[in-house]
């Protein structure tokens, strides 16, 4: 009975997925509902023709048009494609547009179809239920995209006729009735079962887009990764630090051990600067043996630096040997991404020069008297080891 209620909830989504989730619903139900605002439009015509001549007009030919009117407000409502760009607030007002107009579109419709059954004549009346159950059916396949919506509609559409069938008393009455309530838990099953596929989608596609901004090695955030974060800051103006760590000599470690234990010793080194991931602060693999820490330079203390080397020289080591490493530091304000070329550059000339002063330290672009000014374009030099 858990499982079932559970199911009738329909997927508990994680806060994490949520905007996703909203978001490729939004997507699916645009689609889906231009579909069924088409189809009201098709099908119109044909409800007008079989309206019964003891139906008041008001409800044979007007409501019918009230209807016309809202599924072509639809299709203009949604005849642009969804701005992904503008995020999850977007995908809300396209959901929340679809819901009324099609809350509008199941009120006006099951008022139709009760005046029509009660007005019909007794050899008649069965068509306007049959008719209203496929209309409702069709519209709530169409939006299980979201469900709140899907169910909604399907409710209030079918349940009303349902009763009035079934207080009749009459046989086929009560079969038409019975019918429509099996067929509206088959459609709720469907609904839930739409939902948890998108709900699957949700998650592979997070899966993917955080795989895509990870170091498969290290596990540790790319250079992918590395620039969105740092693109996040320019976009506040940012005053930011950069701390760009290159293991000392780590050639020889592949040469002398072999490249499965030198990636272990990267693996292990990737532990390290892990510890410190914190506060905002982004560590990511850039490259072979080169790592990067990033954040505001509030979060980022110069001191974490120093503390690092210390950390790096006692660390136990899958090849069984102490290793040390060099870091260069810059830091600066950033409003534009193109800026990230001016801030490497620095981190890494800092980084050189603590290579060429014997490795096993930091050195800061300020020590070699650099200007505080990270829009320099002057591209990294290389180096070795």
């Amino acid at each position: 009975m858990r499982r079932i209620l559970a199911g009738l909830l329909g997927p508990d989504i994680p806060a994490h997925l949520r905007d996703d989730f909203i978001t490729l619903a939004a997507c699916h139900m645009r689609g889906q509902a231009l579909l069924v605002f088409a189809g009201f439009i098709l099908s119109l015509p044909l409800v007008v023709l079989g309206a019964s001549p003891e139906t008041a007009p008001s409800i044979a030919f007007g409501l019918p048009v009230i209807i016309l009117i809202l599924a072509v407000t639809g299709l203009i409502v949604l005849r642009k494609p969804l701005d992904l760009a503008a995020g999850v607030t977007e995908a809300r007002r396209v959901i929340a547009s679809v819901w009324r107009l099609c809350l509008l579109i199941a009120i006006i419709g099951s008022i139709w179809c009760l005046g029509s059954w009660a007005s019909a004549p007794a050899e008649s009346k069965l068509y306007y239920p049959a008719i209203m159950a496929l209309g409702a059916l069709t519209l709530a396949y169409c939006l299980t995209a979201v469900r709140s919506v899907a169910l909604t509609t399907l409710l209030i559409t079918m349940v009303p006729i349902a009763i009035a069938l079934a207080s009749t008393g009459e046989v086929m009455n009560l079969v038409l009735a019975g019918s429509q309530i099996i067929a509206v838990g088959f459609q709720v099953f469907l609904i839930n079962r739409h939902q948890n596929l998108l709900f699957a989608m949700t998650q592979q596609q997070h899966e993917s887009a955080q795989q895509a901004r990870r170091d498969p090695l290290t596990d540790l955030a790319n250079r992918r990764a590395l620039m969105e974060h740092f693109k996040a800051h320019a976009a506040l103006g940012s005053h930011i630090r950069l701390m760009v760590v290159d293991i000392d000599r780590f050639k020889a470690i592949n040469d002398r051990h072999g490249h499965d234990v030198g990636d272990e010793v990267l693996c292990a080194f990737a532990e390290l600067l892990r510890i410190h991931v914190r506060g905002g602060i982004c560590a990511a693999r850039l490259g072979g043996e080169e790592f990067a820490l990033l954040a505001t330079a509030e979060a980022l203390d110069p001191a974490i630096a120093l503390q690092l080397l210390g950390e790096i020289r006692g660390a136990y080591m899958p090849h069984g040997e102490q290793i040390t490493a060099s870091i260069g530091v810059a830091d600066g304000i950033v409003t534009d991404p193109a800026d990230w070329n001016g801030l490497y550059g620095k981190a890494d000339r800092a980084l050189y020069r603590a290579k060429n002063d014997g490795r096993n330290r930091v050195r800061s672009h300020k020590a070699e008297g650099e200007a505080d000014r990270v829009g320099d374009r002057e591209p990294a030099r290389s180096r070795h080891g």
